[in-house]
């Protein structure tokens, strides 16, 4: 920066460059509450206030995103429904290892297509990620769910086999997951809350760090099932 001497008053150079120095400074303080540009297309999440909150106005179309869940059945369908209708309109949506058995009536009424869905139950979860990511590498399918986890390296393997192909991979983890490192780079915490709310926190994200957790309203499901899925260690095969 200039100091004053008594030799007189800066150089017009010297001037021009603590300018320039400062306005790149000043730059970098406000790019720092905008999103970074996004590099490749985003799929709306069916929640605009949820858009707003992800970079590029939805969920990546490609790559590994991660949903922290409190428990399974926490309010995820109802979350994903809208994206996984538009999916599956053109690719197959493939679901590894689910954690419950899938419940098809309440599947319908959230208006996603089941006979467009690949369920697959391997036995364990190094069967589970040789499944995803052969069906990854097909290039063939649209969105993926998996219900797992995995070390750095694999993870990392999965979320490029992804980007390569084109592949929206969603890993939704337990909320235990948010103290272990990942490449995801986007990542939510989501807790349902009461009157069929969902709390969302995007705690991983490029661009600023979300002010607070988001409260969605999930839609509710046209039916009342007697039990929304239930709880089994394998789930049976859906045939799609």
């Amino acid at each position: 920066m200039y100091s004053p001497s008594l030799s007189g008053p800066p150089d017009g150079p010297r001037v021009a460059a603590v300018q320039g120095a400062l306005g790149r400074w000043a730059e970098r303080l406000w790019s720092g509450a905008q999103f970074a540009t996004v590099s490749q297309p985003a799929l709306p999440t069916g929640y605009p206030a949820l858009d707003a909150e992800l970079p590029g106005g939805g969920w990546p179309a490609s790559g590994l995103t991660e949903l922290l869940l409190a428990a399974p059945g926490s309010g995820e369908w109802r979350l994903l429904a809208p994206a996984l209708r538009e999916q599956a309109a053109t690719r197959p949506v493939v679901c590894i290892a689910p954690p419950l058995q899938p419940y098809a009536p309440a599947l319908l009424a959230l208006g996603l297509p089941l006979q467009r869905f690949v369920w697959v139950t391997p036995p364990d979860a190094a069967d589970a990620v040789w499944a995803l990511e052969q069906a990854l590498r097909c290039g063939s399918c649209g969105v993926a769910l998996w219900w797992g986890d995995a070390a750095m390296p694999m993870l990392r393997r999965l979320h490029l086999a992804a980007r390569e192909h084109g592949c929206l991979l969603l890993a939704l983890r337990p909320l235990a997951a948010r103290r272990q490192p990942s490449p995801a780079p986007l990542r939510l915490a989501c807790s349902p809350a009461a009157q069929g709310r969902l709390e969302i926190s995007v705690f991983k994200r490029r661009g600023p760090a979300q002010a607070m957790p988001l409260s969605l309203s999930l839609p509710p499901i046209a039916i009342t099932p007697p039990g929304h899925a239930v709880a089994r260690t394998t789930p049976a095969l859906v045939a799609a």
